[in-house]
Formats: structure tokens, sequence, C-alpha cells
């Protein structure tokens, strides 16, 4: 008896608009994580570009590619206003994503190093932990806002 009330719970949550709608952003934020990612770390450790660099040019292609998936997928039909309109606020919000990543990274870089300013790149290892906890902050703050503001109704 328990178990069957537990699994209509469980239906009702799986069927509640803004559950599914963080389920969806999260399956299209796991994709531009890649790309992001993919991105920055070909760039920095391979074509040996600066860091923040790299940074900026993968996160702005990942969230062009945010944008046009959660617009037509995860918040279709939501939101007011024209396609630009949205694009633009979007835009804004991962600006603020941006900054918050990279004062994130670059905030773990400092506890490894000790050093705010440091000449080249930090070692992958220091990179992928430094990337992985400005993921889950940065992705929190995207979702929230984006719902709220640029796709609210």
């Amino acid at each position: 008896m328990i178990q069957i009330a537990s699994e209509g719970g469980l239906q009702r949550m799986v069927r509640h608009p803004s559950l599914r709608q963080f389920i969806k952003f999260c399956m299209i934020g796991c994709t531009s994580m890649v790309i992001d990612v993919g991105i920055a770390k070909y760039l920095t450790y391979s074509m040996h570009w600066n860091w923040i660099l790299a940074q900026t040019l993968s996160f702005s292609i990942a969230v062009t590619n945010g944008f046009v998936w959660n617009s037509l997928w995860t918040f279709r039909g939501m939101g007011s206003g024209s396609r630009h309109q949205q694009y633009m606020k979007f835009v804004a919000i991962n600006i603020v994503g941006l900054v918050l990543n990279i004062a994130i990274m670059k905030s773990v870089f400092f506890m490894f190093t000790g050093h705010i300013i440091h000449q080249g790149n930090p070692p992958s290892w220091q990179w992928n932990i430094a990337k992985g906890l400005a993921i889950v902050i940065v992705s929190s703050w995207n979702f929230l806002a984006n719902k709220k503001w640029t796709f609210s109704g």
C-alpha cells in the first residue's frame, strides 16, 4: 500500500511543470557543458590560448546552443516579447554567468597557488576542479534567472 502511494506521489512530482522544465534545462545544459568544456580545454591546452579568452569563446558558443534549444523545447511558447528580446535577456543573464564562471575558477586557482595573478594556464587537474565547481553554481543561476526573467509570462 505504501509503495502504491509513493509511486503516485512520484508520478505527480514528475508531471510537475517546473520539475519537467528543470530536467529539460539540465539535459540541454549537459550538451552546452560538453560544448563549453570541449572547446575551452582544446583552446587552452592544445592551442595554448589564455584560459580566460578560451573560456569566453567557448561559453559564448555554448550559450547560443542553450538559447536555441531552451527556447524551442524547455520554455517553448513561454515569455513575452520577440525572440530577439528573449535572446538579449538570455545573453545578459549568461554574461553574468560568464563573470561568475571566471570568478569562481580564478578563486579556485588562487586557493591552489596563493597567487592572484598567475602567468600561463593552470594545470589541467586544477582547471577540471575549478570548472566543475563553476558549472554547478552557474547552472543554478542560469536556470533560475532565465525562468524568472527571460522566459517568464
